[in-house]
């Protein structure tokens, strides 16, 4: 009776160990899960971005029906502005100047919308791992250790909640194991929870008589641009290509996107009438690196949530594509 008595208090501990809830042990399944998930779950939620010493908040609504994407997101600090997209197709909302800018999205990368690429691709310039499971806003939540090949990429830490394999937070880590930048849930509905009219947008009545800014909408589709990268990292592919009319901007700018599944380069080339810099310059802002390059009559911008190396690497290799013959 004494053994009995002994064991009963160790038998109720037991009980109440957390069950192994992980649908699988294979990480690569787990990176497909995440993307699956951002883009066909649907979901809404509070996210906070800290980067460097800056943080920012947004409010994210996504809904998956009739086979498409809809998403509403809201920034909730500093200017007031939202976007509305249907799949592509987005518009952005500027109350503040009372403007309306039909866009297209150029990249899907937005939290929880970070894995980009297919797994089996990832995993050949990452080693890919499963880390411990933790209790994120009372949901278990599996994460996922990314770790660069090479010096050119961040390490990724990648927490999926274990029911939906939708990402409930995401780290990028710097060569130190130092946090550059961190995105969080801090409030999360899923499913039947979020309704279709949290869609609509705040300002879609008043800005009847707003000015519309169409011009984005038919410049950012996909084109040649006559500019090439020569030598991008191992791994880093061209996924679209665009002439763009942007903001301040007398004449279009090219538009270059490269992306290794996880991380984005966006490499713009415009023409200069003089030239504002004659030397190169770098600069990193958390995770972002931003490399400047004058190139003949031509400036050279590349941004990237990459470190310093590969952001010169591929700014440095930009040419005119050789004409066809």
């Amino acid at each position: 009776m004494r053994r009995l008595a002994a064991a009963l208090p160790v038998a109720a501990l037991l009980a109440c160990l957390p069950a192994a809830a992980a649908p699988g042990a294979d990480p690569l399944h787990w990176l497909q899960r995440a993307a699956d998930s951002a883009r066909t779950n649907t979901y809404a939620g509070t996210v906070v971005h800290m980067s460097g010493d800056r943080a920012s908040t947004s409010r994210i609504t996504h809904l998956f029906y009739g086979g498409a994407e809809h998403e509403k997101i809201e920034a909730l600090d500093g200017d007031r502005r939202e976007i509305v997209r249907h799949n592509e197709e987005m518009q952005c909302f500027f109350p503040d100047a009372k403007t309306v800018r039909l866009d297209r999205r150029v990249t899907a990368r937005f939290f929880p919308s970070l894995v980009g690429g297919t797994p089996q691709a990832i995993a050949e310039h990452y080693h890919v791992k499963l880390g411990a499971v933790e209790r994120v806003l009372g949901q278990d939540c599996q994460w996922i250790h990314l770790d660069p090949r090479d010096a050119l990429r961040f390490a990724q830490r990648l927490c999926a909640e274990i029911g939906s394999g939708l990402l409930m937070r995401a780290k990028t880590l710097g060569a130190r194991q130092q946090v550059l930048e961190h995105f969080t849930f801090t409030e999360l509905r899923l499913g039947p929870q979020v309704s279709r009219s949290e869609l609509k947008s705040t300002f879609h009545a008043q800005s009847k008589d707003w000015r519309r800014d169409n011009q984005a909408a038919g410049d950012t589709r996909q084109a040649a641009t006559g500019w090439q990268v020569a030598n991008p990292p191992p791994g880093f592919r061209l996924v679209s290509e665009m002439q763009r009319t942007l903001p301040s901007r007398a004449q279009p700018v090219s538009h270059l996107v490269f992306s290794d599944g996880l991380a984005t380069m966006s490499v713009f080339i415009e023409s200069m009438s003089s030239p504002v810099r004659t030397g190169e310059a770098t600069n990193e802002d958390g995770a972002l690196s931003v490399f400047v390059r004058p190139m003949g009559e031509n400036m050279v911008t590349v941004l990237g949530e990459v470190p310093p190396a590969a952001a010169q690497q591929v700014g440095r290799s930009v040419t005119r594509q050789p004409a066809a013959r």
